[in-house]
């Protein structure tokens, strides 16, 4: 190694925890086609709310396939089935 070099050192990119393959995430209104249970922060099973059909939605974040969704009253949670949902 040369002088001055960390010793296994690391590139020092920013550690981004986010979507693989840009990340461009912006946050978007949502609705869904059919009720749906919304997931605690977590990672638990436990349901927070259900989200119903015809009522809007903020999703604030995207984790994989899941989206972080926030209802009108300020919870938050994972809506893990994203199939069929209308953004607005």
């Amino acid at each position: 190694p040369q002088p001055g070099q960390p010793f296994g050192g690391q590139p020092a990119p920013a550690p981004a925890p986010g979507p693989s393959g840009g990340g461009d995430f912006a946050p978007f209104w949502f609705a869904v086609p059919v009720a749906r249970p919304l997931y605690a922060e977590d990672g638990s099973s436990s349901t927070i709310a259900e989200l119903a059909p015809g009522t809007w939605y903020l999703a604030v974040e995207q984790r994989g396939q899941a989206l972080v969704a926030q209802t009108q009253d300020g919870r938050r949670g994972v809506l893990q089935d994203t199939t069929g949902i209308q953004r607005g």
